[in-house]
Parts: structure tokens; sequence; C-alpha cells
């Protein structure tokens, strides 16, 4: 690389981060001008480079963050995290374009200035503790996090062969719904494709079968999330706990909301006396060796596999995985869960790729049976549901996944109370929806293009609603119990298998005026199934009595057609329309009947080779 630069570039190091190379140069003058000299270097090598200033120029942080605010001002800035050992300078701001606009000037300003590389970040709306934490745990080890993307980059570029066949194996979620982990493998590389749990699982039940014979996680080369969800990202520090250390790959949004729900899933365990598989300190270091690619930006990620994400709308930053094994020897996409129709939150799932033999597809909503009603349809009845509640002046809860489902429901009640199709009631947000919905609000770019347009032309986020109040504990719970109005609460966890909305249907169950309305899968043994089946009582755990009868007065509502899953006809539709078509379709992540039946189906419309493999089956794909 330094032959093909000129001399006055002065380099004093040179590292790998991850994928790409970052070149520190001793001349401000030769970092302020890199790209022009760094094009062609790029393409000759086929990765990206990026040019910086050496520590020795960089301008104290005291000093510099003077400079910094005076430079961007208008751009309001919040907040400000340093990178000595990387040269970088996290800048969060709220408003991101008056910095990013007029081709960079501003950029290259603070470059001139205190020869720092500035990153700019949007300022949370809504304060985000989470995305506060892991940008302070990057910058706090930086260092260490230099080293580990070095020893990633080194490891990547190692002589790899060309790969003379790709296996995978299934050691979660075949013919069951979570705890997805799927193992691809190679002559070069170990690949696995999510690591989750089974949120409604007991014991062991609960963990994906890593101890199958050919996976070994001091082996493991590469960690790839499709999304956050817990059945998909729930188990991922415990490979860190147990000695992994490679990278995990998700986008950004993905990394922040697994996070969130990684740490409350320790929270409630330790609230309900249950046996956590990991700590916060294996969270953080997840944290640390967590790499976020943007989609369709091609990746190498081990010597003989190029990963590429693209957009799933399953929930923010959810991915369709690509796969590009060797110089295109075979390429794998496995879609995790993803949304091939309409909905508030996000344009439907990619289907389009430059090139694809094999298609590993989710089958959550694959039976004959699961065909979803038209989404006008699906709205209005989840409408008529709140009115009957709000019409007797009841309380209604909505359990709520955290992540996805939640923030789909808020979108469709703001319209509906904005437009004046419901009454103006509070709506409680509680449980880790909140903060959720904090980190919804800081991506509206992975967002439906008419929330995008909203966020960056009005500034209106409906997200933002005053209408939604936030739960800030205990004795905020028990008062709005106790008082004399007619509300909507919405809280986690969605299955109630813990959590705020297990104390809030304790507390309603009981008056007939109240509701209770389900807008997501209630997974069988989980204490939201059995409400959903409607008993004349419950018998459930409540502080001070394991035991406790209640009378199930309220009214139980389901809410169908809200799925972020894709029905019967979307997933079929989703091969049908996908372009090129793969010649292998191996289904997961479906109870057996449905996963065998949507296998059945594709094989026989497309007439293509198509399965439902069982817990531990391996099958070679080329």
């Amino acid at each position: 690389m330094k032959a093909s630069l000129p001399k006055k570039a002065d380099l004093k190091d040179s590292r790998f981060e991850g994928a790409g190379v970052v070149v520190f140069s001793n001349d401000l003058s030769f970092v302020l001008k890199a790209p022009e000299y760094l094009r062609e270097v790029a393409k000759k090598m086929k990765l990206r480079v990026e040019a910086r200033a050496d520590r020795s120029l960089l301008l104290p942080p005291g000093d510099a963050k003077e400079k910094i605010e005076k430079i961007i001002k208008s751009a309001n800035m919040t907040d400000i995290f340093f990178d000595a050992y990387g040269s970088k300078v996290i800048i969060e701001v709220e408003k991101p374009s008056e910095v990013l606009g007029n081709g960079l000037e501003k950029i290259m300003e603070i470059k001139a200035k205190t020869a720092w590389t500035p990153l700019i970040q949007r300022k949370p709306p809504l304060k985000s503790d989470i995305i506060t934490t892991i940008r302070k745990v990057m910058t706090k080890n930086s260092k260490e996090r230099a080293e580990f993307l070095n020893q990633v980059g080194m490891k990547i570029y190692s002589e790899g062969k060309e790969p003379k066949w790709v296996r995978v194996s299934f050691l979660g979620a075949a013919r069951e719904i979570g705890r997805s982990a799927i193992f691809v493998q190679t002559p070069e590389s170990r690949i696995l494709m999510d690591c989750g749990i089974n949120v409604a699982g007991t014991g062991e039940d609960s963990f994906p079968l890593l101890e199958a014979p050919e996976f070994r996680i001091d082996a493991l080369d590469a960690t790839i999330i499709s999304h956050a969800h817990l059945d998909h990202s729930g188990f991922v520090p415990f490979l860190y706990k147990y000695g992994y250390k490679g990278p995990v790959y998700c986008s950004k949004p993905t990394l922040h909301l697994s996070t969130l729900l990684q740490l409350d899933a320790i929270e409630v365990a330790q609230r309900e006396g249950q046996k956590v598989p990991y700590s916060t300190k294996d969270i953080e270091n997840t944290i640390l060796h967590s790499i976020t690619l943007p989609e369709e930006e091609v990746a190498n990620i081990t010597p003989d596999v190029r990963l590429t994400l693209y957009n799933a709308a399953h929930i923010l930053g959810s991915n369709v995985i690509h796969l590009h094994i060797g110089e295109g020897f075979y390429n794998l996409v496995y879609t995790g869960d993803f949304k091939y129709g309409p909905s508030r939150l996000h344009e439907p799932a990619t289907n389009q790729f430059p090139r694809v033999e094999g298609l590993i597809m989710e089958s959550t909503y694959g039976g004959k049976d699961n065909v979803e009603i038209s989404r006008k349809d699906a709205e209005d009845n989840l409408l008529t549901s709140v009115k009957e509640i709000l019409k007797k002046k009841g309380k209604l809860l909505m359990p709520v996944l955290g992540a996805g489902r939640a923030q789909e429901v808020m979108l469709i009640l703001e319209a509906a109370m904005t437009e004046n199709r419901l009454p103006k009631v509070p709506i409680y947000i509680d449980g880790i929806v909140w903060d959720s919905t904090a980190i919804y609000t800081t991506y509206p770019e992975f967002l439906h293009k008419d929330i995008r347009r909203a966020v960056f032309s009005t500034e209106k986020n409906p997200l933002l609603n005053p209408i939604f109040g936030r739960v800030g504990g205990q004795k905020e719970r028990e008062d709005i119990v106790k008082a004399d109005e007619s509300c909507i609460i919405m809280a986690t966890s969605g299955m109630m298998t813990g959590g705020p909305s297990v104390f809030y249907f304790a507390q309603i169950a009981t008056n007939p005026n109240n509701g209770i309305l389900f807008v997501n899968y209630q997974g069988e043994g989980t204490l939201g199934r059995r409400v959903q089946r409607q008993p004349r009582e419950i018998t459930m755990a409540t502080r001070g009595n394991p035991r406790t009868v209640i009378p199930l007065n309220a009214k139980v509502f389901t809410a169908g057609g809200l799925s972020a899953h894709s029905d019967r006809k979307q997933l079929v539709a989703y091969v049908g329309n996908m372009s090129p078509k793969p010649n292998n379709v191996i289904v997961v992540h479906g109870e057996p009947g449905k996963a065998a039946d949507l296998a059945a189906k594709i094989r026989n419309t497309f007439r293509i080779r198509s399965s439902a493999p069982n817990l531990l089956d391996s099958m070679r794909l080329k």
C-alpha cells in the first residue's frame, strides 16, 4: 500500500478495521486530501481504505470540543465521545443535516482545525441510556476494540482456498419457533446465523443445541444476527462467556435493540428468581465485539465469505442475510423473520439479489389457514376492540413485544386519535417499550418512507406524540390502575411471561369494564396463551402468593392481521417473486406441521427442492 501513496503521506501506522484498512499519517494536509489519493488504492485492493491523523497531531479533547462546538453551532451538539486510539470523535447532534450538508464542508473544517475524524450521530429525540452506554463502551475501550478489529481483518485477508463444499446445521428453530441458530460451514469458515432463546421454553430447552459435534465455540469465525428479538439474539452473550472471541455482525439498530432486550432479560430473570445464563459483563463483551454494517453494502467476513444485509421489514434494523461464498461458488439467503406485505413501520422485505442458489426462510405463519385479513380490516378490528372498552370508561391492557409490534400499534392509535376516529385518552407506555421507541426515533432512515418524510421535512415523528406517556416505576403503575380514568396501557412482556404486563393483568382482570387486547403471537405454555383461551379464572403467581386465583371478568380480544411476520400468501409470494429463483428452499422457524406444509407448498408450486429439517439435521448445500 505504501508504494501506491505519495511520499508526503508520511505514514506512521496502518491497521485493519474489520474488512477495511486505516492508515495514520503525520501529515494533516495528506489526511485532508486523502480521498483523492486513496480512491484508486481502494479500487486496486478491493477494500475500503481511510486516512486519519496520527495521535500526535490531535488537539486535546477539551480544546477540540470547544472548536467543534463553534463550527457546528447550528446543529445543536448534545454530546461528544473521543476515541484517541482511533483518532475519531463521535459527535451527537440534533440536526445532522447541518453538518453533513454543503459538500461536507464542516466535516473538513473539523478535521483541519482539530485533526480528529468526526463521526456524526443523531441525538435520540427521546433519551436513550442504551445508545449512550454503547457509545461510551466503544470509546472507553478503544485500544482493545482497535486490536480486535485488526485481528478480524488479518483473519479475513489471510490466505484462503476456493471452497469445495458448503454445509448447514440446524441448532435451533427447526420445526419449532424460537432459539434460532443456523450453523454454516465451508472448508475455511464457521459462521453462526442467529443465536437466540426460546422465550416460552423452560430449562435447557430454551437454548440452542450448541453441543452438536460439529460446533465448537472456540472455532467459530463469525456470528451474524438478523434482528434483535431474543429468539434470534438472546443467547449471543453466552458465546462470549464461554470463549468466543470473534465478531458479531448486524445493523446499528439491531446492536442497540438487542443490547436493550438482553439487559432486560437479565433484570426480569433476577427479579423472578430465574437462572440467568450470562451477565452484564458478557453483554458488554458482545458490544465490544460487534461490527455494524449498513444495508446493501458488501463486506468480507471470512477468507471465503462475503456478507450483505438487506431490509427484512420485521422490526427496526431487521435484515435478510445474503452470503456470497467463494468466487461465485454458492449464494445463500437467510430471511430471519420478515414481512413481505404492508405495514406502517417498514417497506416490504427485499427479495431481489445479485445471485441466489439456496434460501432458508421462516414459516411462523406458514400453515394453510394462516392467511391474514386485509390491513384495513385488521386496523379497523383493532380500533373496534379499543372503542368497546373506552366506551365503558374501562382500562385496556395491551401486552406487547417491546420492539416492533408496540411501535406499529402506537402508529395506528396515534393516527386514529389525530384523525378523531378514536377518543383521546392517555396511552401509558411501560417496560422496555419506551426505551425501544427511543431507539426507533433515532433511526428514521430505517423506517417507512412516509415516516422518513415526516421526520425530515416537518420534523414531526408520530411516535413522539404527547398522547404517549412513560411509566416510571411501580408507584406510577399503582396510580394508573387506581385512577378513575379510561386509558390504554401498553406493557411488556408481550406473552405475559414477566414484566409489568403481568402486574397490570392481575389488577384489572376482575373488572368487566376492562379489557386485555393481544396483538402478537402467544407461545404455548405462556400466561398470555392461557388468558387468550378465556377461562373463567386464572391461577398465577403474584407478589406474596405463588398461587393466586384471579377471576377473569375483563373482556379478552385478539387482534389479527397485524403481524410483523409474513402470512402464508406472503411467504409463497416472496419465493415466487424472488429474483433470481433459488434451486433449494429450506423452511425453519415454524411449528412442525406448518413448516412441513409450507415446504410442500413451495415444492409443488415452483417445482424446486424444498424441505423442513429437524433439530440437529445437517445437509450439504453444494
